[in-house]
């Protein structure tokens, strides 16, 4: 070695410098200088230097000459690997968020990762977590794709929970805005493409109102100029990356703004999730209505969900055979053929090549191969990733049981009297109205059914036009109306006779004194806090005047509640609830049966008994959640004995289990046979016998509902992927630790400043062994500022304030204290570490060869001993940018072959927990080593041979697919636009024809977008493959 010489440490390999000049030290045991690569120098021995050859050996000659590297460099070439946001086979959103594992609900991120529509519709059953599953999505996006811009779209009285939510749950810092709000953010974006936000709007606040798009009298209503900006946008690069809409079958009907709304975002956004806990009824136009606005292409008319259906069945038909060990490799081979006899399959080279190297029969009888099967069937059809639904009674292994008690009061004489004459009345009013009207008469009946002392107090009163505007949307909430056509108030003559039947015939104080419903409700929550002593109770009501009355009437007994409904604070009540030292009951409206989690509570009151299921579902479903921890649930539902109510009870709701399953999910059908027997019961003078007749009429009615509801989710699975399976691989990734964890970004980023920038201190605090105070060195502040400029993520960290937090390494996202700040793997120092080794190449990188050695403590199942792994970068680029890390480990003792799950767990914790095994090269047979680790690598060769061609067969599939939907979404545009020429020249305003121009401008735009992205796809019909060494070398459990 010579002065000028590339050198580095023959311990610690990674440490490469130039060789001074300079010498320091007695004759006998000079030192020369070393100038380091990160800046530093010291001086050396030269026997413990070795010059860095032109050519770097690779990891055979590296291993077999004993030259190993530190665990800083398997841990730091793997979390840089991981951290690049492309790894196929890494879940970023996994344990990265402040929720509790739960493998279903990834289900619906691996398949929208999969699905070519960029979008997805997750129609899980109520309490499964679709909020989390959503956050999960963006999470994820976040980390693959640097997604900046998400809108969430709820109703109304969601936007508080969604706020919360993404704060709590996912550290998001989402704002509520309105449609002038959201118009102006938007409008934003156009003018500084790297704008970033979170945004949550209500589905009633944005929706554009009818005329928006008016030619000769546009409104100038912001949710008008919002729609308008949305539809001149749909040809421009895509506004938003990410819009969720939540309770998405609001948006079933086509013919409502609500829908018209979600056609209007669609285009602008990048990617999209829509949640409802609506059933998977294929044969519902409500259900094509929601998938077709996903991809209008992929879905365009209703016959396309049954063509994709057929031709899905048989596949799936043989997916479940091959999971239930019931099918031979004869029969496979049959029903692959039979399946591309469907034209929809004929090309397809995935079935072909399954037809003609059909997996054998030992493989078709182990668990291990026929899951593989089962997944390659699965991927056949990428349109079957659009939908996913779980069911409750696929993920809990321990249902919670529910217990139904009706409780019947028998009406006080005064009782009785005051609601004959009230029926009476009503009835009587009936006959000489309308018959449209019906639907309004209803109201006075329900009212005293919930209380009568309420509804007579508030019949009493003068109602203003807002007060009767609320009994009609409580009413209407209760029988599932649709609002958008019942806008209007009811008339004044019904409450003209309310008032004057209140007046004649109520005594208020008489009906409160004398109130057998209330009575037995309190005595028996007496009995419950005496038995279950500061247990907390939700009670259910349609009606305001129900709630305030009840809460009185307790406060009396000593029993503190508090009231919740439309246009209160919600998080405040709920907060108050449920505090340890807060009210012992909540008293509700329907506001808190949709999106809010109470399963803290155990018992549920149903004060007036909604006859629809789904309604009941509703509410039921706020304490029936993933987090209950009662093993059973009780619900009270009081009725007045020998009343409408108790009949509906006890022949309709308890006949059809409505209170121990969940029957919700039929909420369109029920909702429908629900509204025309009530109007049938309140309005009409039926005889008891005459009411049983209809009542059992229409349990019959829904009973054929639910057998042909049982039908239509067995034949749902058609278009939904194993679910199974996807959870399996899931835990599997929770096991071996594929995710990323706080101390991996601590690791990452000590190690990088410690070696590029080594005036930088990470300064522990307390005991907190994530918890660090960070400086960094001069240059190392003058590279950061300048990333952070470019990048445009200023306000993104205080690490270059004057006064920056502490910082702690966690990737667990959620409300930080206010002295700290969070790192998690997308903040911007971690990203900074990721350009910074990037741009750097080989004179930062990490030693291909580390030894580790790591106490069996950490892995107590695996045998002590010696071991040789190798990890890839597998590395596939086609219709779409695939990358996997790839593990394989052989033990040095007993030369087994570990799996690729065992094989990632070993190698993860040894170079998260191990420790450098500095004396591996006298302790190992170093050409022994060398050897496995060569047949390792060719063994990882011939699997990266075999991934090669199952990616481009199914790459092949899916440009297929892609450049068929595209060709067929030009084909639809230029008719449209045809269509829109040929009106405006038949137009006699000047100013329709001065459009034709434009549209053909827009046309002409478009068909060359498109034909650009279908020539794109055809380029990558070939794939480039690339398969690159990672780290290698060997690791001692001890």
């Amino acid at each position: 070695m010579q002065g000028g010489d590339k050198v580095r440490l023959k311990a610690n390999p990674g440490r490469i410098g130039i060789l001074g000049h300079e010498t320091d030290g007695p004759p006998a045991r000079q030192r020369v200088l070393v100038n380091f690569l990160d800046g530093t120098e010291e001086f050396f021995l030269p026997g413990a230097l070795e010059k860095v050859e032109k050519k770097a050996p690779g990891p055979y000659e590296l291993i077999k000459q004993g030259r190993y590297g530190r665990t800083n460099d398997l841990r730091g070439a793997i979390t840089y690997y991981r951290l690049s946001g492309k790894l196929a086979n890494l879940i970023y959103s996994m344990n990265s968020t402040n929720t509790d594992f739960l493998a279903y609900q990834f289900k619906p991120v691996l398949q929208f990762l999969d699905s070519p529509t960029n979008g997805i519709l997750i129609a899980d059953e109520v309490g499964l977590g679709k909020t989390i599953e959503a956050g999960l999505i963006w999470t994820e996006l976040r980390a693959r794709e640097d997604a900046r811009r998400l809108l969430v779209v709820c109703p109304a009285m969601l936007c508080d929970k969604w706020k919360r939510e993404l704060s709590h749950r996912f550290g998001v810092k989402a704002s509520i805005v309105d449609a002038h709000e959201l118009l102006q953010q938007l409008e934003e974006v156009k003018r500084q493409p790297h704008h970033e936000f979170a945004l949550i709007a209500s589905l009633q606040g944005i929706r554009p109102p009818r005329g928006w798009n008016d030619e000769e009298d546009p409104s100038k209503a912001a949710a008008a100029r919002l729609a308008r900006l949305l539809d001149e946008s749909e040809l421009e690069e895509p506004l938003l990356d990410l819009v969720i809409i939540d309770e998405a079958h609001y948006l079933r009907n086509q013919d409502t703004q609500t829908y018209r709304l979600g056609a209007l975002l669609r285009p602008v956004a990048l990617n999209m999730v829509m949640l409802s806990a609506t059933p998977i009824q294929m044969r519902n136009r409500d259900l094509f209505n929601l998938v077709h606005l996903l991809d209008e292409d992929a879905f365009p008319y209703e016959q396309s969900f049954d063509s994709t259906l057929r031709a899905n069945a048989p596949i799936v038909d043989l997916r479940d055979r091959v999971l239930s060990s019931a099918v031979t490799q004869q029969d496979f081979v049959s029903a692959v053929t039979a399946a591309q006899a469907l034209s929809w399959f004929e090309d397809s080279e995935q079935l072909t090549y399954l037809r003609e190297k059909p997996p054998s029969d030992a493989e078709l009888s182990s668990p291990r191969g026929r899951a593989e099967v089962a997944d390659q069937l699965d991927r056949v059809n990428p349109l079957s990733k659009v939908v996913t639904r779980t069911l409750k009674r696929d993920v809990q292994v321990n249902r919670v049981e529910r217990l139904p008690v009706v409780l019947k009061a028998r009406m006080s004489a005064i009782e009785q009297s005051f609601y004959n004459q009230v029926t009476a009345a009503v009835q009587d009013l009936c006959e000489e109205l309308d018959i449209s009207q019906g639907f309004l008469l209803t109201i006075p009946q329900r009212q005293m059914a919930s209380s009568m002392a309420a509804a007579c107090e508030g019949w009493k009163a003068r109602l203003d036009t807002a007060d009767e505007q609320q009994a009609f949307g409580e009413a209407a909430a209760e029988l599932d109306a649709d609002m958008e056509n019942h806008a209007r108030r009811p008339g004044g003559t019904l409450l003209d006779k309310l008032r004057a039947i209140a007046q004649e015939v109520g005594d208020t104080k008489a009906l409160a004194a004398n109130d057998s419903k209330f009575e037995l409700l309190h005595s028996h929550l007496d009995e419950y806090w005496r038995q279950h002593p500061g247990k907390k109770v939700v009670l259910f009501s349609f009606y305001r005047a129900t709630l305030y009355y009840l809460q009185r009437r307790l406060a009396r007994n000593g029993v503190q509640a508090v009231v919740l409904h439309g246009g209160m604070d919600k998080q405040e009540a709920l907060d108050q609830f449920e505090r340890s030292d807060g009210p012992n009951i909540l008293l509700s409206s329907e506001v808190a049966a949709e999106g809010v989690d109470l399963q803290f509570s155990s018992l549920l009151v149903n004060y007036d008994l909604p006859w629809n299921p789904a309604k009941i579902e509703q509410r039921i479903g706020r304490i029936d959640r993933i987090g209950q921890q009662e093993e059973q649930i009780l619900i009270w539902n009081l009725v007045y004995e020998d009343s409408i109510d108790d009949r509906v009870y006890t022949r309709l709701l308890d006949r059809l289990g409505a209170f121990r399953q969940a029957l919700g999910s039929m909420e369109a059908v029920l909702g429908e046979e629900v509204r025309k027997l009530a109007y049938e019961l309140l309005s009409h003078k039926l005889t008891p016998e005459q009411m049983d007749r209809r009542i059992d009429s229409s349990a019959v009615a829904i009973e054929n509902t639910q057998r042909r509801q049982i039908q239509l989710e067995s034949e749902a699975a058609n278009l939904i992927a194993h679910g199974e399976y996807i959870q399996n691989k899931v835990r599997a990734a929770d096991e071996v630790g594929r995710y990323i964890r706080g101390e991996d970004l601590l690791a990452y980023v000590r190690d990088f400043f410690l070696r590029a920038y080594p005036g930088t201190r990470l300064i522990a605090q307390n005991d907190d062994s994530l918890l660090y105070r960070m400086e960094l060195a001069t240059d190392a502040r003058v590279r950061f500022a300048e990333f952070i400029q470019a990048q445009r993520l200023q306000g993104r960290t205080t690490l270059l304030s004057s006064s920056p937090l502490l910082m702690r390494f966690d990737n667990r996202k959620g409300k930080a204290p206010p002295s700290v700040e969070i790192v998690s793997q997308d903040h911007p120092l971690v990203r900074f570490v990721g350009e910074q080794l990037r741009l750097a190449g080989s004179e930062l990188s990490y030693h291909p060869v580390a030894a580790l050695e790591l106490l069996q403590i950490h892995l107590p199942k695996f045998q002590r001993g010696a071991y040789v792994y190798v990890v890839m970068r597998w590395s596939v680029s086609g219709s779409r940018e695939i990358e996997r890390l790839e593990y394989i480990v052989r033990s040095l003792d007993h030369d087994k072959l570990l799996d690729g799950n065992q094989a990632e767990q070993l190698v993860n914790t040894a170079a998260l927990k191990g420790d450098d095994w500095l004396g591996a090269a006298d302790q190992i047979d170093p050409d022994r080593a060398a050897t496995l680790q060569d047949e390792c690598r060719t063994e990882l060769d011939e699997r990266f041979r075999y991934f090669v061609e199952a990616q481009r067969r199914e790459d092949a599939d899916r440009i297929r697919l892609m450049v068929g939907l595209l060709e067929r979404h030009l084909a639809k545009k230029s008719q449209q636009a045809q269509e829109q020429i040929q009106k405006h020249e038949l137009s006699s305003n000047p100013k329709r024809r001065s459009l034709i121009p434009a549209v053909r401008g827009r046309l002409q735009k478009e068909m060359n977008r498109v034909n650009e992205k279908i020539g794109q796809l055809r380029l990558k019909t070939d794939l480039s493959p690339h398969p690159s060494v990672v780290s290698a070398g060997v690791i001692r459990i001890s």
